[in-house]
């Protein structure tokens, strides 16, 4: 079987830990992702103002794109979002503050075109990404042939040849008070029973927010420079059930949670250039470094055997620290007159260079091997954004985005837990390229104005309930959403 050799694999790396923590690939890049979010302006024009600038939000993208500034501008956003039918008890739509901030402008006073025009200075607060998803799944193609049970044997099996049990393995094996969820005829030990149905929900909730302070210069109206300072929180959850029935006539139940918190910082630089001083053509760079984050996790499960409780386990709050990838951005924008702006937008980053340590700052064996994992899981991840504006009458603007966000997956991810770890969740789900198509108006008003955004995200994806055998078939999933979004501004 693939799958016994990958837990051979790793009980070969962790066995000699001692202590086993929950994180893996999969959380590596739910940790490193962003949504499209900020202004209602700044979504509808599916964020590619990393060149254009004079939006709030683009602090957190381009930090130059604030220089364009010529007045004070002050602004609130939030929005509703809806994910499809909820999960696990929890709603399918959330209300969300998506944004708040303000920026000053200082009037240089340079009479001359040449040498500095204007300083300004901003603090925005703004979700970098709203965690609320929801999947309800009738497990495909098990064909009474595959089960969740033959991987937690194979664990049991390693478990009782290390004398070590981690909390799956605990909780599955038959004692006075554990599991039984498993064959125990076999002369060579656990076995597990094949299934002739499943059934699996989950739901995940949370946000990581940011607040980015932001400081920018505009030199001759020809070259802008601006840096943030990000500070970031999260507080992601998730709850699962996964439901079997064997072909023996057994079914078991095992709900799972999981939560995760922390706080985190990292710099973001930007440069805009009008390469040709008499025209609106521009470009810009820019450069965040990796967020360092400072974690915080527990976990737990409960089990029953047709449909009796058998037992339950909880991991206490453990500390580690996540480091997400290098981004690197590169964005062209161009205005006709007053009522027309076009940008495109082209970012990167490498997942597979995310990286978890202790609290010390050092990897231990288990990290290390996780980060090797991450390596061989996931990968650079391109995001293209494209946006336009028209202003039919200077009051009235409307606006059109579309984002393309590659897989962050390798075709051939997968996840494996250690037969001595807390993990208790076996599924995964390998995410394709995600498509934002977004629309919006805005109408003016002397200082002040009003913006209006939709957001539809579509993304489908191979779900797995369990890592079994090389012949067993994904279910097809998506993880499409909806958005709608409203800012209010001033401009002073």
């Amino acid at each position: 079987m693939k799958a016994f050799g990958k837990y051979f694999l790793l009980g070969v790396l962790v066995g000699t830990v001692g202590t086993s923590y929950a994180q893996d690939s999969f959380d590596a890049q739910t940790m490193a992702n962003s949504d499209l979010n900020g202004t209602a302006r700044f979504v509808s024009m599916g964020g590619a103002l990393g060149a254009l600038g004079g939006d709030i939000s683009v602090m957190s993208t381009n930090p130059a794109g604030t220089a364009m500034y010529r007045k004070s501008d002050a602004a609130i956003s939030v929005s509703e979002l809806f994910s499809g039918k909820g999960a696990m008890d929890h709603d399918g739509y959330r209300f969300s503050l998506d944004q708040g901030g303000i920026l000053i402008a200082f009037d240089m006073d340079n009479p001359s075109s040449k040498g500095l025009q204007f300083v300004n200075f901003g603090v925005n607060y703004q979700k970098k990404r709203n965690f609320l998803s929801n999947q309800l799944t009738n497990v495909k193609n098990l064909n009474n042939t595959f089960s969740q049970t033959f991987q937690i044997a194979d664990l049991c099996n390693y478990a009782y040849a290390n004398d070590y049990w981690g909390t799956m393995a605990d909780m599955s094996a038959s004692s006075d008070s554990h599991g039984g969820i498993l064959d125990e005829s076999a002369d060579y030990g656990y076995a597990g029973i094949p299934a002739s149905d499943a059934y699996y929900e989950k739901a995940t909730y949370g946000a990581n927010v940011q607040a980015d302070v932001n400081l920018s210069f505009n030199v001759s109206d020809q070259f802008f420079f601006g840096a943030s300072i990000g500070v970031y929180d999260i507080d992601y959850k998730r709850e699962s059930f996964y439901q079997e029935l064997g072909t023996d006539g057994s079914s078991y139940d095992f709900s799972n949670w999981y939560e995760t918190g922390g706080d985190g910082f990292d710099v973001k630089l930007g440069f805009i250039c009008r390469p040709i001083e008499d025209s609106p053509f521009r470009f810009g760079v820019s450069v965040h470094t990796p967020i360092w984050y400072r974690m915080t996790d527990a976990n737990g499960a409960t089990l029953y055997l047709n449909d009796d409780y058998v037992t339950s386990a909880v991991n206490e709050d453990y500390d580690y620290h996540y480091r997400s990838p290098w981004t690197f951005g590169v964005s062209l924008g161009h205005t006709v007159g007053t009522n027309f702006a076009i940008g495109a937008e082209y970012e990167f980053q490498d997942l597979s260079s995310a990286k978890y340590s202790d609290v010390d700052g050092y990897s231990s064996n288990y990290f290390r091997n996780v980060n090797d994992i991450t390596k061989k899981t996931l990968k650079g991840q391109h995001t293209i954004k494209i946006g336009a504006e028209y202003k039919p009458i200077d009051a009235l603007s409307l606006r059109v985005g579309y984002n393309f966000v590659s897989s962050p997956f390798k075709s051939d991810a997968y996840r494996t837990i250690g037969y001595d770890g807390i993990y208790t969740e076996t599924d995964w789900t390998n995410w394709k390229a995600i498509n934002r198509f977004t629309v919006g108006l805005g109408y003016r008003y002397k200082g002040g104005y009003f913006d209006l955004a939709y957001q539809y995200q579509a993304q489908n994806g191979d779900f797995y309930a369990f890592d079994n055998d090389v012949d067993f078939l994904p279910t097809k999933i998506n993880a499409n959403r909806s958005q709608i979004m409203a800012t209010l501004g001033f401009r002073f």
